[in-house]
C-alpha cells in the first residue's frame, strides 16, 4: 500500500484547515480471551519452534500387601505440544512531508492501531479453539439459543463430573449472552451474589466463575462460539513479544512503523472447557 500523500491526509482531515487535534478513533473489541488462559509456557521457548508439555494424570491408590511393593503409577502418560508457527504483523506509513504538516498525530495514532491489531490477532487465535474443546460432546445446545440458568448448570455439572478444578474457571461470551444473563435472578440479585451486576455496573461472577464479554468470538451460523472453561483448557506461547520497528525510508521520503509478533496456541486439556452457542453474532 502506498504511503498516504499530503493530499490524502487533507482529504481525510488528518491535516485539517483548523488543525483540530481531536481524532475519532475506530471501534475496538474488548480482548479477553488471551488473558483467560494458561501463559505458564510463554517463556519456555527460546530457540526452535515447538514446546512439549507433559500432561499429568491422576494417580490411584491400591491395597497394601505385606512383603509386596506398591505398583508405581505413571504420573505423566500423555502430553501435548504447542507449535510456534504464527508470525503476524501490522504496518502503517506516512510521507515525510505529511508527517511534518500533520497536526492530529496520524503516525502515533495509527501505530497504536497496529498494536491493537496484533493483540486482536492473538485473541482471535485463542477464540478459534473454543469450538474444538470437549470434542466427544461437541458444542452445547443449538445455534441461536438463549443462554439460560439451566444451560449454565448443565455445563458446570459436566466440568464437575470431569474433576475440573473449580478455581480459575470463567465464561467468555458475547453481548447477546450478556443480555440473557441480566434476566437470570442468580446473576443480578443480592439474594444470590455479593456484588450484584446492575447496581455496580460490573459484569462479575456467576457460580464462582468470572463472566467476560467480548465481540471477538468465532462466528457460527446464527450466533457465536462461547465457552465455559478452566484456564488450563488452552495454552499460549509467545516466542517473540510484540515488537515495534520504525523505519525511515529517506530515499522514498516516508516513515514506516510496523508491529510484529511470533506465537503459538493449542488446546491443553480437552475436557477442561465446554463450548456453547450464543443467541446472535
Amino acid at each position: 500500500m502506498a504511503a498516504p500523500s499530503l493530499a490524502n491526509l487533507i482529504t481525510e482531515y488528518w491535516v485539517p484547515a483548523l488543525y483540530s487535534k481531536k481524532v475519532l478513533g475506530h471501534t475496538q473489541s474488548k480482548l479477553v480471551c488471551v488473558e483467560s488462559f494458561n501463559h505458564e509456557y510463554r517463556s519456555d521457548l527460546r530457540v526452535g519452534s515447538v514446546v512439549y508439555i507433559p500432561v499429568t494424570q491422576a494417580q490411584s491408590a491400591g491395597s497394601v500387601t505385606a512383603g509386596s511393593e506398591l505398583t508405581a503409577g505413571d504420573f505423566s502418560t500423555s502430553g501435548t505440544s504447542i507449535t510456534v508457527d504464527q508470525w503476524y504483523g501490522a504496518r502503517t506509513e506516512v510521507s515525510e512531508m505529511a508527517n511534518i504538516q500533520d497536526a492530529a498525530g496520524y503516525l502515533e495514532k495509527s501505530a497504536k492501531s497496529c498494536g491493537y491489531a496484533i493483540a486482536k490477532q492473538l485473541d482471535t487465535a485463542v477464540a478459534a479453539l473454543f469450538a474444538s474443546l470437549n470434542t466427544s460432546l461437541g458444542v452445547y445446545g443449538s445455534d441461536g439459543q438463549t443462554l439460560t440458568n439451566d444451560m449454565l448448570i448443565a455445563m458446570m455439572e459436566g466440568l464437575d463430573e470431569d474433576d475440573v478444578p473449580e478455581d480459575d474457571r470463567c465464561i467468555i461470551t458475547d453481548p447477546s449472552s450478556k443480555a440473557d444473563l441480566l434476566k437470570i435472578d442468580m446473576f443480578i440479585k443480592n439474594d444470590y451474589v455479593r456484588n450484584p451486576v446492575v447496581p455496580t455496573g460490573q459484569f462479575g461472577k456467576i457460580y464462582n466463575m468470572l463472566v467476560k464479554i467480548t465481540n471477538n468470538l468465532a462466528g457460527a451460523s446464527v450466533g457465536n462460539y462461547a465457552v465455559m472453561a478452566h484456564q488450563d483448557a488452552i495454552a499460549i506461547v509467545v516466542q517473540e513479544e510484540p515488537y515495534v520497528q520504525k523505519i525511515v525510508h529517506e530515499l522514498e521520503h516516508e516513515i514506516v512503523i510496523q508491529t510484529k509478533i511470533i506465537y503459538g496456541v493449542a488446546e491443553l486439556r480437552d475436557n477442561f472447557g465446554r463450548c456453547f452457542y450464543t443467541r446472535k453474532a
